[in-house]
């Protein structure tokens, strides 16, 4: 956070899960935690719906 990042997003392929932080006066909050098939619009992408299923194609 120290770094000047505004967003971090943490994905899990194993567990199938995305967290999404923001720094918020150089502290991370977390905004949510989404997983398997959840559509999602998350900060700096929230004019984008993200299908997370398509993240676990493999």
């Amino acid at each position: 956070a120290a770094a000047g990042v505004g967003h971090c997003w943490l994905i899990d392929p194993d567990a199938r899960t995305l967290e999404a932080y923001a720094n918020q006066d150089g502290h991370w909050l977390l905004l949510g935690t989404w997983a398997d098939q959840d559509l999602v619009a998350i900060e700096p992408f929230a004019a984008i719906e993200l299908d997370l299923s398509h993240l676990w194609v493999y």
